[in-house]
């Protein structure tokens, strides 16, 4: 059982980093260098870290001063600079996200546009006047159906579109909401349809321009709670051109949302829909409010990043620190048994380099993994670096679990340590101090990349510090040799600390990678979005944390079934 999850898993991992469903909008090695300076400083600023934002915008800065086009974006990047020298970081808050915006803008007028002769537009036409001839046989099925064609080849072109005309796209996206929601109600009108699709097919046929809009997914939360406001008034005219707003400037937020989740994406557009056919048929119902107040949620929710807590790093270093301290006190023990306390500062020395080499792997793996991951290395390193944390807790807490566990390491380290002792061999012990340690630290490093660009680093910091000092304590008492601590139930605790924050990662990371592309998203709405669980409404993160929880289940219970039976046998 234990093999088969863990081929599971590692397949999944190698699958990932070959996805062919990763896309990104820069296009050449600059601009995703000055992509991932701008997600690095975004959360480092949360942080309060201004040397980092700092060096990140003078890395900017550096990349630009020689690229077309960048004088508006060099005088953005100054200002932020300026902002943090007078520490204010507030301001320099929105000041990076104006340089995210203007970066955007200038990628998208430097890159190479796409010939829109070469889309086929007549294709997306053609679907949509077959829309327009079943709406008129009120064959609605069979119109709903082919709307859906529709969209699937819209899918395909556009991006390509974006990329040829951002104006075009939006005034497409704009009536396609509107069309949409005026297609899919329940009691649809043949002229309302009519009169919405002939104005969408006018848009697609006549490619035109519309001046680029400042907008931000602020704004939209603002536009969203005016409406539900002028619902709560009665006042139905101001809540739907106070919505259609919000409908006009979707098309150029939505990429915003895409970047932080792409479920939130869909159930945002998906409600959008159905809003704007609810507050056209029935603004003062129930149903109307509920359908904006998940689209205000959900806006809000696609602000903000998910967060580990100084629970979680606490942890993860009081949890892998307490095998650690396990292994160096038998260590310890024994040579003080066998008269040979001058081995023992050996054992430190060995558990001290053991600690070195844990932060020199974890670090190693971060470059490398972020040479990999040029222009996306925040999320893509939170979501492999997650991933590769849940081998290793899947690992750790199986074994963790075995009923007989301290007895096996007292046995296996009592032979090896003897063993060590009866030849003189301190340099063994040594090794064996310095082996036990950088199996633990190396996971510990591991597990801290996975969620350090998801915790701000007082939390880290002194989740961390809680932790070593709960070590510390306990390390003293079983140093003592007091038998007043049981070990049992902190190895019990700790094997739950390890799912949680297995199933915690799963979703984290999974999630991570899903914003950036690298994995499909297949919404279910039966599932709430709670980011402080890492539970996501996405079939590719629910499935397996479901089957997290009933492996852990099956684990606990069927371990209590078997030593049941045992007793009855006996």
């Amino acid at each position: 059982m234990k093999k088969n999850i863990l081929l599971i898993i590692s397949l999944l991992f190698f699958s990932l980093i070959v996805s062919p469903y990763h896309k990104t909008f820069a296009e050449t090695d600059i601009q995703e260098q000055v992509l991932s300076h701008i997600g690095n400083s975004l959360t480092e600023v949360k942080n309060g870290e201004k040397d980092k934002v700092k060096a990140d915008l003078l890395a900017i800065k550096d990349l630009i001063k020689n690229e077309k086009k960048t004088s508006k974006l060099n005088k953005l990047v100054n200002q932020a600079i300026k902002d943090i020298d007078q520490n204010d970081l507030p301001t320099v808050k929105n000041d990076i996200r104006e340089v995210a915006f203007e970066t955007e803008k200038w990628i998208e007028n430097t890159n190479e546009k796409k010939d829109l002769s070469q889309i086929n537009i007549s294709k997306l036409v053609a679907h949509l006047n077959n829309v327009k001839s079943l709406s008129n046989e009120s064959k609605w099925d069979e119109a709903k159906l082919e709307y859906k064609q529709f969209e699937i080849e819209w899918s395909k072109v556009e991006n390509d579109i974006r990329k040829a005309n951002s104006g075009y796209y939006g005034l497409i996206e704009a009536n396609m909401i509107t069309s949409r929601s005026i297609l899919f109600t329940e009691n649809p009108s043949i002229t309302k349809v009519n009169d919405s699709f002939t104005k969408l097919i006018d848009v697609l046929n006549n490619p035109r321009s519309e001046s680029t809009k400042k907008v931000s997914i602020e704004k939209a939360i603002k536009l969203v709670n005016q409406t539900i406001n002028s619902v709560e008034t009665n006042d139905a005219k101001k809540a739907e051109s106070t919505f259609n707003e919000f409908i006009q400037d979707w098309p150029y937020v939505e990429v915003m949302v895409q970047a932080n989740s792409m479920e939130l994406y869909k159930k945002i557009e998906n409600d959008t829909s159905i809003a704007l056919t609810q507050l056209t048929e029935e603004p003062k119902s129930a149903a109307t409010m509920k359908t904006l107040k998940q689209i205000q949620n959900n806006l809000n929710l696609a602000t903000k990043k998910t967060s580990y807590t100084m629970f979680d790093a606490g942890t993860i270093v009081f949890r892998e620190g307490l095998e650690a301290l396990i292994i160096i006190s038998a260590l310890l023990a024994l040579v003080s048994k066998g008269k040979q306390e001058s081995a023992s500062k050996w054992i430190f020395v060995g558990g001290a380099f053991g600690i070195l080499a844990s932060l020199v792997a974890g670090l190693l793996f971060q470059f490398l993994l972020s040479r990999i991951s040029a222009g996306i290395s925040n999320q893509l390193i939170e979501g492999i670096s997650g991933l590769i944390a849940v081998i290793f807790m899947l690992t750790v807490g199986l074994w963790l679990h075995k009923q007989s566990r301290q007895q096996e390491y007292s046995s296996k380290m009592k032979e090896k340590a003897k063993a060590a002792i009866a030849g003189g061999g301190i340099l063994s012990l040594s090794l064996l101090a310095f082996f036990a340690v950088f199996r633990e630290g190396a996971e510990t490093v591991v597990f801290y990349i996975g969620m350090s660009s998801s915790i701000t680093t007082k939390e880290l910091i002194t989740g961390f510090a809680c932790g070593i000092i709960l070590l510390v304590i306990i390390g003293f008492f079983i140093l003592k040799g007091s038998k007043i601590i049981p070990l049992k139930p902190f190895f019990t605790i700790a094997s739950l600390c390890i799912y949680y924050l297995t199933f915690k990662f799963i979703g984290q990371s999974i999630h991570s990678l899903q914003g950036i592309g690298y994995l499909p998203d297949h919404m279910s709405t039966i599932f709430p979005t709670v980011p402080k669980l890492g539970i996501y409404p996405s079939l590719e993160s629910i499935i397996p944390q479901l089957i997290l929880l009933l492996f852990v289940i099956w684990l606990f219970v069927g371990t209590r079934i078997k030593k049941h039976n045992k007793s009855i046998a006996a």
